[in-house]
């Protein structure tokens, strides 16, 4: 990593276990430019500020996650448990001139353990003080000369954080399983490759929001007072209660099939890739989010009870990836590939009775072809410089049914674009092991429908264009003190045009104006990264990175107006839509800073063979702004987090004994906050979405290996 010109982080399989590295959204801890963003209605994950905001189907993610050489179908996809990983990557910045996937903002790869040469195992037992239960069991090892195989499974279950006051249940709770099967093959000297199975499934209850504030009188579509749904509930940052008559649920399935062949010829390697992935998602959640009884208040009486959400959503996809690289000795060294994938999502949704009614149900498709290269040529023993161009062609379709109107009304589009993205690096060694670096890089997002209801001919005439981007970078990678001290830093400067995002835009058919997903201007994110590791002795390790990203609108006219913005605050009525201009305005969800503190002891216990490892790392984000809009009311403040770990080891490294401990001081943050002005008709009540780390708890694992 050290000798590329590329941003990057990385997290080895030591790391993640001291770390405790579990679920996907702890990978925060890996990268300052890592923000995620979860709510119930999806999870996005951002880069330097940058993610999707937008949660269709037919829109292509900023940030690329790709596990084993398989891109996931939605960004959705990939949060779910990290089990038996050996590394994770985070590249940041436009990628598509390495791997088959492109990806406008950057990268997330994560390579799981592949074959021992030897017989090993390991069982491991997790239990924590907020009810988790967990078992995981692998085995590896050769089934002859030529062919070795490893097998790891899963299997958790925790109970939920969030108390419902109605029928006293918990709700957020998780249970989730899994298995992967790796065979890895090398039948001669020239020929390897690998088989990898995969499936998984995760189950929550819910998840559902808390009420952070209520203003007096609130009624929902004003006739519902909320007041009686209050009850033992009491609004504010720490509320970990609610009373809903119908919390949902939200539940993943994936299965996966990928093999790798690696043919090696006299100078190059002929890599072929091909993957099958299907993924099933259904979810179901409260719409009022309360037991107020809605439906009588809406139907005097006729009907009762509340207004639900959901519907299942079924993908499959099918890629194709063949790469040819040279062996790297010589003066000019290149690696050029060909990727193919085809994508169908099915997705259905119904929404009711009476308010906001909505059923439709849809099939998107997405097919892709490219080409990409990338060589680096050795002007001097201590200079080289590195080209990449990547030619991309993407077809979509769409098959839209709306099943409201009492005759079902069809629509019907399809849509090519094809487009070229590069980079250009130029990297230099001060010494042995400095290198600066100085890259230029345009990046690209595909088109796509806006999937959601509300769906009509607009949206068929009128699909998203591709969002594009350019980025600059400066960067330096070295290691000083004999490789006791490394310290690489970047400055980057990323400017996109066609920005995708929810706005109001004009029917040029129909002269009207229509919310919907669109092309709204342009954004621009700087800032600079430093990371820093250090060993002063053999048997400490310490890391920290530290961020700041200054992630601006550029150029949005015409965005809706946030809940209850007035002319004074900068809203004004544009034909029949009110509308407001954000230029200048900072990025949702993108904090300023973020910082990232730890260390690793490694020490023994006396003479008696038994040893132990510590760990402690503290993460810190400034503040941020949930809302595209910017609407002050979802604002929240900058916090900081406290992890640590204690673990045993035997003599003979086979039991280990880790207690760990995830927010140490308690500190409750919110990963996503709502403003309900609408619904309740003019009201700002506000909602959260409280993460399982925004309070304390305690965990013990224990492990054993042979």
């Amino acid at each position: 990593m050290q000798d590329v010109p590329v941003a990057v982080s990385t997290v080895d399989a030591r790391a993640i276990e001291n770390q405790q590295i579990v679920d996907f959204s702890d990978l925060t801890r890996v990268s300052p430019a890592l923000t995620i963003n979860q709510n119930p209605n999806n999870n996005n994950i951002s880069l330097r500020g940058v993610g999707t905001f937008a949660y269709s189907p037919g829109i292509e993610s900023a940030v690329s996650v790709i596990v084993d050489d398989v891109p996931v179908i939605q960004q959705l996809q990939a949060f779910s448990n990290l089990s038996d990983v050996e590394r994770v990557e985070v590249l940041r910045g436009p990628q598509g001139t390495l791997f088959g996937k492109n990806s406008s903002a950057g990268l997330i790869n994560i390579v799981t353990k592949s074959s021992a040469e030897a017989l090993e195992g390991h069982a491991q037992l997790t239990l924590t003080s907020d009810h988790e239960r967990r078992v995981e069991a692998g085995l590896s090892g050769p089934l002859s000369e030529q062919l070795g195989y490893r097998i790891n499974a899963y299997a958790g279950q925790r109970d939920g954080e969030i108390r419902n006051l109605a029928n006293g249940t918990d709700l957020n709770g998780d249970t989730n399983k899994g298995v992967r099967l790796r065979l890895d093959f090398n039948p001669s000297t020239t020929l390897r490759g690998r088989l990898i199975a995969d499936y998984s499934k995760r189950n929550i209850e819910g998840p559902v929001t808390t009420l952070l504030a209520v203003p007096a009188g609130a009624s929902q579509q004003n006739k519902a007072p909320l007041a009686p749904a209050l009850a033992g509930i009491q609004p504010g940052p720490d509320n970990r209660n609610v009373r809903m008559d119908d919390p949902g649920f939200s539940n993943t399935e994936n299965s996966s099939l990928s093999g790798t062949l690696n043919w090696k010829l006299e100078d190059h390697t002929l890599t072929s890739v091909s993957t099958y992935q299907k993924w099933n998602y259904r979810f179901l959640t409260d719409y009022d989010g309360s037991t107020v009884d809605l439906l009588a208040a809406l139907t005097s009486g006729a009907r009762h009870g509340g207004v639900t959400q959901g519907g299942p959503s079924n993908a499959h996809m099918l890629t194709q990836e063949l790469r040819l690289t040279s062996n790297g000795e010589g003066v000019f060294n290149y690696l050029g590939g060909l990727y193919y994938s085809n994508s169908k999502i099915e997705r259905s949704f119904i929404r009711g009775p009476v308010l906001s009614v909505a059923n439709w149900k849809a099939l998107a498709g997405n097919e892709s072809m490219a080409a990409f290269a990338q060589a680096d040529y050795k002007l001097t023993s201590a200079t080289r410089i590195n080209a990449g161009l990547r030619l991309n062609r993407e077809t979509i379709d769409v098959d839209y049914t709306n099943s409201v109107p009492a005759t079902p009304v069809n629509y019907v589009g399809t849509h090519r674009d094809d487009a070229a993205t590069g980079k250009l690096a130029l990297q230099h060694d001060l010494a042995k092991a400095v290198m600066i670096y100085a890259s230029y890089a345009t990046g690209y997002k595909g088109a796509g429908y806006d999937i959601s209801t509300g769906f009509d001919a607009s949206r068929v005439r009128l699909p998203v264009a591709p969002e594009t981007s350019k980025a600059y970078e400066l960067g330096v990678k070295s290691r000083f003190l004999q490789n006791r001290l490394q310290v690489n830093a970047t400055v980057f400067d990323t400017d996109y045009d066609d920005f995708q995002a929810q706005s109001s835009r004009l029917d040029p058919v129909t002269n009207l104006t229509q919310n919907a997903l669109t092309n709204v201007g342009k954004l621009r994110t700087r800032g600079v990264e430093l990371e820093v590791t250090g060993k002063p002795i053999n048997t400490l390790l310490l890391e920290s990175s530290v961020g700041y990203v200054d992630a601006v609108i550029k150029d949005y006219p015409r965005a809706n107006c946030y809940p209850g913005q007035t002319v004074a605050q900068g809203c004004v009525v544009i034909g029949n839509a009110s509308v407001q201009d954000l230029a200048g305005k900072h990025l949702a969800n993108a904090p300023r800073w973020k910082l990232n503190l730890g260390g690793t002891y490694n020490f023994p216990l006396g003479e008696s063979g038994y040893s132990g490892v510590a760990n402690l790392n503290y993460q810190y984000q400034s503040a941020v702004n949930f809302d595209l809009l910017n609407n002050p009311l979802l604002e929240q403040k900058g916090y900081g987090i406290v992890n640590g770990s204690i673990a045993l080891n035997d003599p003979s490294h086979s039991f280990k004994v880790t207690l760990y401990v995830n927010n140490l001081f308690d500190k409750t943050y919110a990963s996503f906050i709502g403003d309900n002005y609408n619904f309740y008709s003019g009201s700002h009540v506000l909602t959260q979405t409280l993460a399982r780390n925004s309070q304390r708890y305690v965990g013990l694992r224990v492990k054993y290996e042979f």
